[in-house]
């Protein structure tokens, strides 16, 4: 089982020389986990296969010391530097096994807290607050602009079931239709010509119909037609906002 399991890191060059107090500066320290044990190269120097993570310091630098030693206990890599186009990296392996109270002891938080810790934190430990942002990704256009241009129509219609038609004006993003009437005449309409008879989206009397986030490029006709024989000249409010 993969959770019973460290993942094999691949090589990861490091970016500084080594040190005397073992520190190793790579690109990401994200795959690596203390008590993990690795392999450090080096051109002509030994394999160094006898040695693990002590402690990883921050997103770049991790301490490595000898397998099974004290967790203080480090070890000089100064010798392995970026000249030698040093690397380091692990195989896969299997977890050590902590002690049950050992595991409930590490996410338990002191006092004033008093509670086992279910809090986020990121790869390295840190809680997240004001000053160690929780990381998002996003999208967002700073010149966008409400629409600000606004069209009234008023068309009449003097006939049932006879499409009619109005040109929407360049970017517009807003349309609201409905029929000046009080009687139970129903408005359909449609953007393709022809279809406001056959393919439609109805609405009904007394209703304002409104669309938003259409996003016209170009001008583009809206096409409409009412269904009942009552029509007798009424008129058809149609409101467009553009940018």
């Amino acid at each position: 089982m993969l959770e019973k399991r460290f993942i094999a890191v691949p090589p990861q060059l490091l970016i500084a020389d080594g040190t005397a107090n073992g520190i190793i500066t790579v690109a990401n320290t994200r795959l690596f986990k203390v008590k993990q044990e690795v392999i450090l190269t080096a051109i002509s120097l030994p394999i160094l296969d006898t040695i693990e993570i002590k402690r990883v310091l921050n997103s770049t630098q991790m301490v490595v010391g000898p397998r099974t030693a004290n967790i203080n206990v480090v070890i000089d890599v100064s010798s392995y530097t970026t000249a030698l186009n040093s690397a380091i990296f692990a195989n896969e392996q299997k977890r050590p096994s902590i002690p049950f109270e050992e595991s409930t002891r590490a996410v338990y938080e002191e006092e004033p807290t008093v509670a086992l810790r279910v809090f986020p934190v990121d790869e390295l430990g840190n809680p997240y607050d004001s000053a160690n942002r929780f990381p998002v990704e996003a999208t967002v256009n700073l010149t966008a602009s409400k629409p600000s241009n606004h069209t009234i129509f008023n068309k009449l219609v003097a006939t049932a079931a006879t499409e009619v038609s109005v040109i929407l004006p360049d970017k517009t993003e807003i349309i609201t239709i409905m029929t000046r009437s009080n009687k139970a005449i129903k408005l359909q309409y449609s953007f393709v010509a022809g279809e406001s008879g056959t393919k439609f989206i109805t609405v009904m009397p007394g209703v304002r119909k409104e669309i938003t986030g259409i996003g016209v490029s170009g001008v583009k006709p809206l096409y409409f037609q009412l269904s009942s024989t009552e029509v007798g000249g009424t008129i058809v409010e149609i409101e467009t906002w553009n940018t």
